[in-house]
């Protein structure tokens, strides 16, 4: 018997975003870079932001990093330990750590008293 819990993958943590079933917090250091989309990879991008309730840049962060995740398993350790190490010219470049909620609470319903002020 093994005391091994189990980890969900990227897609699954996707998954259960895009489903409701799910919420995330992220904390993480941000670089800005433009990327031109193929069309009909970002419709997709931009569907699965609006059925998740979620900004598409973190669709797009949350793809990027199941991709990532499923091309390290197929990659030998070392070439692994290169893509993960940040040189400091990288360092240098990183803005500051940002904590964001990916998804937030629906806003309140204010009753019709209220709205017509």
């Amino acid at each position: 018997m093994t005391n091994e819990r189990y980890e969900p993958t990227k897609a699954e943590m996707l998954a259960a975003l895009v489903t409701g079933n799910t919420e995330m917090t992220q904390k993480m250091a941000t670089v800005q870079r433009s990327h031109r989309f193929p069309t009909h990879l970002f419709i997709q991008i931009e569907n699965m932001a609006r059925v998740a309730g979620v900004p598409v840049s973190v669709i797009i962060n949350e793809l990027i990093d199941c991709g990532l995740e499923a091309v390290r398993q197929e990659l030998p350790e070392d070439i692994v330990g290169q893509l993960t190490c940040v040189t400091n010219d990288q360092m240098e470049r990183l803005a500051t750590s940002e904590k964001e909620a990916v998804k937030k609470p629906a806003p309140a319903t204010r009753n019709k008293s209220q709205s017509k002020k």
